[in-house]
């Protein structure tokens, strides 16, 4: 009965809040970063609810597995002990009807284990032990069907909960995908919008002026995110100049400069060679800085100074 019980708990309990009903298309047009960030925000507090509904029902499939484990454990010793029991039946109905009519025996022991005790009154003529040797062995043939069945209806439920779990999350987390993207794509216009377009001569400044507003990502290199080496060397590749993926690398493979001498294009360098930026004119660099926020323009004096490069 615990089985039938946990099966019908965890049946009802399987459809979560659909995601369509949490979450509404979202609008990209004429939404600022902020906007979209208060959105985003929002869909994640409706992902932890669910993140929360998730784990209430992995909880119900973890008791479901439990006994599912414990039926599949017990089949073996049910299977022998009922193909023993259908034998013995056999044999009792044998002793009953020695030289009798074995079609009329075939036909009381074929068909539903559960309908055994309506076809009973056929083999009235057995002992009160007999007949209670034979009931045992029918509740035996029986409780392997019956366990048979509720395992497949615990397993038919686990795979049809795990399956609405996993579309919802799949769901959810696109949902979120796509506005982090729209949000990325509104930073990116907003600080565009913010220092106008470039109008110099320098490839490498120009590519840097178009990933204004992409996010920082530690060991990236583009297309759609950076970090501070990754940037430079995207950006003088674009020049058609190689750069290694890594700021001492890069110290090492530019020739030293004083300040005076910078030129759009040319290598920043700070904090002991952990970080370098691209000098852009004017006293101001383009630089990832870190995973905070995004590729932007920034004054030349950001840090302390360890040095100038010119690939």
């Amino acid at each position: 009965m615990r089985t039938r019980r946990i099966a019908a708990a965890v049946l009802a309990a399987a459809l979560l809040p659909s995601a369509a009903a949490l979450f509404t298309s979202s609008q990209a047009s004429a939404q600022t970063s902020e906007e979209i960030q208060a959105e985003i925000d929002e869909r994640h507090a409706d992902l932890e609810k669910v993140i929360e509904e998730y784990n209430a029902k992995r909880e119900e499939l973890d008791d479901a597995n439990r006994l599912i484990a414990d039926i599949e454990a017990q089949l073996p010793a049910l299977e022998t002990a009922g193909l023993a029991a259908q034998d013995r039946v056999a044999e009792l109905a044998a002793t009953a009807y020695t030289g009798g009519d074995f079609a009329m025996v075939n036909s009381v022991l074929a068909g539903d284990p559960s309908d055994f005790a309506d076809r009973l009154m056929y083999l009235a003529n057995l002992t009160d032990a007999e007949n209670a040797a034979l009931q045992d062995s029918l509740a035996q043939v029986e409780e392997l069907e019956t366990r048979k069945a509720e395992l497949e209806a615990l397993q038919a439920d686990a795979d049809d909960i795990l399956a609405e779990i996993d579309a919802q999350q799949e769901e959810i987390e696109d949902e979120i995908a796509a506005l982090e993207d729209e949000f990325d794509d509104a930073v990116q216009e907003e600080y565009q919008e913010e220092w106008g377009d470039y109008t110099g001569d320098s490839a490498v400044v120009a590519f840097a002026y178009d990933q204004l507003g992409d996010p920082y990502v530690y060991g990236e290199d583009g297309p759609d995110s950076w970090d501070c080496s990754g940037l430079t060397q995207g950006a003088w590749g674009a020049a058609g100049v190689s750069l290694s993926h890594n700021t001492e690398m890069q110290w090492n493979e530019t020739a030293r400069i004083s300040r005076d001498e910078l030129q759009p294009g040319d290598l920043v360098f700070y904090n002991g060679l952990s970080h370098v930026a691209i000098y852009i004119g004017g006293g101001e660099i383009i630089h990832a800085p870190n995973s905070t926020t995004v590729v932007k323009i920034a004054d030349i004096d950001i840090m302390g100074i360890d040095g100038y490069g010119r690939p």
